[in-house]
């Protein structure tokens, strides 16, 4: 039997090696007469993470193709700790018919198939503990200023011994001219052009892009000062972060050497408001700081957002891909992909005339559906009660299996009883999964139908001269632009589409 072996170490277990765990399987696949197929092994990922595992990623595709019989992992917290992820995958194991042994654990796919669902909820549990600790440390390090996040900033590089920044006097010298060209009336796109022209590297070796320079002119940092607390991961299981405003952040000045004064710092600030302001000024006649489509508009060839820009003329405005302004063709990989402003309001004004004219309705089509869809979910399920009944069937298995890892009863009514135990947990985790997709879904921000037709009447109302930004974000989601093909697809607020 050709057996595959997963090995994992994260990034706070360092004192668990990669080759100790498969030094422990050549061991045990020695006693049990099995064919080694592959080593798969991540280092430094956390087993929440699964996507980021690449031979995790890797194992998953050969077992796909039943490259291997056999699959083990030292235990199941090694396999995975995010518990939807985890099952996701042993489905797709298991569906290839391999089969799968946590060795430490004791479970083996052949006869304990209903309880890796109990161990796939403790081990995200575990991970939710641990996670919980980090935060609260985190928290502590935030209010003493000390350093836990040791992502080294242009500038700087950390000093193990210290545990703290220390000046990287060749980068800072990069970051002072970058200061100085700005406040010499250069923009970002030319400070980034000559950056790369003279072959200066960014910290990782990679060009420089007119968002970098963005983010050194308004970085603290540079001051000396170290602002924490800015976001946090929401939960585990969510690869969502939480953003906090700026009057959350704990910020400790003097935390390390500055390399730009204070007087320079804020002359920067100063030039940087005057140009956001006169870049909005030609715009002032329409009650809006930003252009018609701003934010709305993506490329479709590179997936870039597509932004304003005046004509050569100067008297039109028109809208192009922003990786293709910056950077060009070997920036972006595709000929400029622009429209005139004015085009597009023609299309937007075509498309809401032809919604009127239907009396809108696809979007009562729409909303009559989403209705519907509401209906056949009778009771809103509380998934805070079933979090509580899966820890109430979770707290009966530990205690069966340790009745019977104790001697107290036999493997024949350990099994008697259990079965159901994990028939039950498989049960209220599909629920769960149920009441989340529909959490999801609820949370999803759907104006009200007669609202958003409301809105669409007053922009038809409207002179094409008095259109603002805001109101098109009331009404589109996303315009998706490839003038490669004539292709200029609206996504309204409520779903509808037209190209």
């Amino acid at each position: 039997m050709k057996c595959a072996i997963y090995a994992r170490v994260s990034t706070d277990e360092q004192e668990t090696s990669i080759i100790n765990q498969q030094e422990y399987f050549k061991d045990y696949i020695q006693r049990h007469n099995l064919e080694i197929f592959d080593i798969y092994s991540d280092e430094a990922f956390s087993g929440t993470e699964s996507t980021k595992r690449l031979s995790f990623q890797r194992l998953l595709k050969d077992g796909k193709d039943k490259k291997y019989d056999i699959l083990l992992a030292k235990s199941y917290s090694r396999f995975g700790r995010n518990q939807r992820e985890t099952l996701s995958a042993l489905a797709e194991l298991f569906e290839n018919g391999i089969r799968i042994i946590f060795v430490e654990d004791g479970l083996d796919s052949l006869r304990d198939k209903g309880q890796f669902g109990l161990f796939a909820w403790l081990a995200e549990q575990e991970s939710r503990k641990i996670s919980e600790r980090i935060k609260t440390t985190w928290q502590l390090y935030n209010k003493q200023g000390k350093v836990h996040n040791t992502h080294e900033t242009f500038g700087y590089n950390y000093n193990k011994t210290i545990r703290n920044f220390v000046v990287n006097e060749e980068e800072a010298e990069i970051v002072r001219l970058v200061f100085d060209m700005y406040l010499r009336g250069n923009g970002y796109s030319k400070i980034s052009g000559f950056l790369n022209t003279n072959n200066i590297s960014t910290k990782k070796y990679g060009n420089w892009h007119p968002s970098r320079i963005n983010d050194i002119i308004n970085n603290e940092f540079y001051l000396g000062h170290l602002q924490q607390g800015k976001t946090q991961t929401i939960d585990i299981s969510i690869k969502k972060t939480e953003v906090f405003d700026k009057s959350k952040w704990i910020t400790h000045k003097n935390h390390h050497e500055a390399i730009i004064s204070e007087e320079i710092f804020q002359k920067t600030q100063l030039e940087n408001k005057k140009r956001s302001a006169y870049r909005c000024q030609d715009y002032a006649s329409r009650h809006s700081i930003t252009h018609l489509f701003s934010n709305l508009i993506k490329c479709e060839l590179c997936g870039h957002n597509v932004v304003a820009k005046k004509t050569k003329s100067g008297n039109n405005m028109t809208y192009a891909c922003k990786a293709y302004l910056n950077w060009g063709v070997d920036g972006c990989g595709h000929r400029r992909n622009g429209i005139l402003e004015e085009t597009l309001i023609q299309y937007v004004k075509t498309e809401l005339k032809t919604l009127a004219e239907s009396n809108f309705a696809d979007i009562r089509e729409y909303y009559r559906k989403i209705s519907s869809e509401k209906r056949t979910n009778k009771a809103k399920i509380n998934i805070s009660k079933i979090d509580e009944q899966i820890e109430a069937q979770t707290r009966l298995g530990s205690n069966l299996l340790s009745l019977y890892s104790e001697g107290f009863i036999g493997k024949e009514q350990f099994t008697l009883q259990n079965n159901p135990i994990a028939v039950k947990l498989n049960s209220l985790m599909e629920l769960k999964e149920i009441a989340l997709r529909e959490q999801n879904i609820n949370a999803v921000n759907i104006e009200n139908e007669e609202d958003f037709i409301e809105s669409i009447k007053i922009i038809l109302d409207t002179d094409i001269s008095a259109w603002t930004n805001e109101m098109m974000k009331k009404i589109i989601s996303k315009i998706n632009l490839n003038m490669r093909n004539d292709v200029v697809e609206i996504l309204f607020k409520n779903a509808i589409s037209s190209n």
